[in-house]
């Protein structure tokens, strides 16, 4: 047999690229590798459950043990006599991340057992010739160790009694895992310059696209809905800029989200929108925006980030006669306010369209960011009253004094007006159209604040007391003249 080590499949390959040593988690599905992963990160990434084969794809995070810093790898579980196409393809995945891994914890249930199928696991696993640890997990109270005595059968390696829930053990293990990594250059990988996160109902191709742009099979894919529940992170570098793209499970509607690992999944998803600078929201475009979609669309808005809309799946909508001029039209028809959202027409099955996200993306991240000259922001207000008249509000004529930039990520603009309520939508929405091609700001949302002042400033002047002016003081009290 070829061993793992001589191999690795796509996302090994990975692991061996990353800097830091890798840790890599395995054992039967149910064994609390998750879990376990959770305590190191002490992020709480990973989904736990009792479901057994709650992880399916690879996930990833940095961990700190002393003065060691090493990327902590939870897998799916090893169940070697699964003959489904997931389960084989889960296994494969695991076994190519040991395959490059520094250090492999085979973790162990301690309630569970020894049984065959873990010796058989363990048996592929040493022939990697990977460092191993071998950690019995479940071990909650005093006195268990006695009880899962029976572990030592397997031989060969010394045995760590943890607690991955409880936190028994898991500082004794670090240091044993430490111990054991070896010294690799290169320092710690710096905070990305932009964070994408894949989002959208089941099955519209998230993950698809995912392996495209990082060019492996980073995630698994199948047909099946809820193939990813983990949040999964890659690091790829596009354009010059380090990227780091998050794969999320698809979002139902709240009706249809059954069970409570689905719940938790849904929940992940949306955690990961606030971790996200801009959101890829993935769309099926042969099925055109759904209500959901649109739901999801205003979720990202309302949390502030930056939205591409990628319309997947193209090829099909393409096949059954759809046009993309008339498509965006009849999106923005009928939710206008993903106008300001890019979109960009892909198959993941093709590739045809995908190499535009990143491009877009990142054009949708930089003007998140975008702090503009008070000056310039004046300019396109004059610009923008000269086009068009203000209107009237209750009986006075709307006067735009001043604005000025207050915030970004995204961009908050601070209108200085005589009247701060009752101002017409549609007067707002010529504004922020006018501000928008002005400022080129594409993909991201931008906020206005109306607010009132009882003064009327010279154009360009700014808010605040008039340059050589002195402050206006109460006249001194005087005591009254006695008779």
């Amino acid at each position: 047999m070829t061993s793992a080590r001589e191999g690795g499949g796509p996302s090994a390959r990975r692991i061996a690229t990353e800097g830091p040593p890798a840790v890599v988690l395995v054992g039967r599905a149910n064994a609390g590798k998750s879990t376990l992963f959770n305590r190191i990160t002490r992020g709480g990434r990973a989904i736990t459950s009792a479901i057994p084969g709650t992880t399916r794809d690879l996930n990833f995070a940095r961990a700190k043990h002393g003065d060691r810093e090493f990327v902590v790898v939870d897998s799916g579980g090893l169940e070697l006599g699964g003959h489904e196409r997931m389960t084989e393809r889960i296994v494969g995945e695991a076994l190519a991340a040991v395959g490059v891994a520094d250090v492999v914890v085979f973790i162990l249930d301690g309630k569970g057992g020894l049984s065959e199928a873990d010796a058989e696991a363990l048996a592929l696993v040493r022939e990697t010739g990977c460092p191993l640890i071998m950690a019995v997990n479940k071990i909650d109270r005093p006195g268990q160790e006695a009880e899962a005595a029976e572990f030592y059968a397997l031989g060969g390696d010394e045995l760590f009694f943890i607690s991955a829930a409880h936190g028994r053990g898991i500082d004794e293990l670090l240091d044993q895992v430490v111990a054991r990594l070896p010294e690799r250059e290169g320092a710690v990988a710096a905070s990305p310059d932009l964070r994408l996160a894949l989002i959208g109902r089941p099955n519209v191709g998230k993950s698809s696209i995912l392996n495209r742009l990082s060019g492996f099979e980073r995630a698994i894919v199948d047909d099946t809905p809820g193939t990813t529940r983990d949040p999964v992170d890659v690091r790829l570098s596009a354009q010059g800029r380090d990227v780091l793209l998050i794969d999320t499970a698809g979002i139902r509607r709240p009706p249809r989200v059954e069970g409570e690992l689905e719940h938790h999944s849904v929940g992940r998803a949306i955690e990961t929108i606030r971790r996200a600078n801009v959101v890829l929201l993935v769309i099926d475009a042969s099925e055109g925006i759904t209500d959901q979609d649109a739901r999801l669309a205003r979720l990202v808005d309302s949390s502030d980030r930056a939205m591409v809309i990628v319309c997947n799946k193209w090829d099909a909508a393409a096949k059954q006669g759809r046009k993309v001029a008339a498509f965006v039209r009849d999106a923005h028809e009928r939710y206008p306010f993903l106008d300001y959202a890019t979109m960009v027409f892909t198959s993941a099955v093709t590739g045809d369209g995908v190499d535009g996200i990143i491009p877009a993306a990142t054009q949708a991240g930089d003007s998140w960011r975008a702090v503009f000259q008070t000056s310039r922001l004046n300019r396109t207000l004059a610009e923008a009253t000269a086009a068009m008249d203000p209107p009237q509000v209750d009986r006075r004529r709307l006067n735009l004094m001043y604005v000025t930039q207050v915030g970004s990520a995204p961009p908050r603009l601070r209108f200085f007006t005589n009247v701060e309520h009752g101002i017409p939508a549609h007067y707002i929405r010529f504004i922020e159209t006018r501000f928008r091609k002005s400022l080129e700001l594409v993909g991201t949302p931008i906020r206005l604040d109306f607010r009132r002042t009882g003064r009327s400033w010279v154009q360009g002047s700014p808010p605040g007391r008039p340059r050589g002016k002195p402050r206006n003081r109460p006249a001194p009290r005087t005591k009254p003249a006695r008779a």
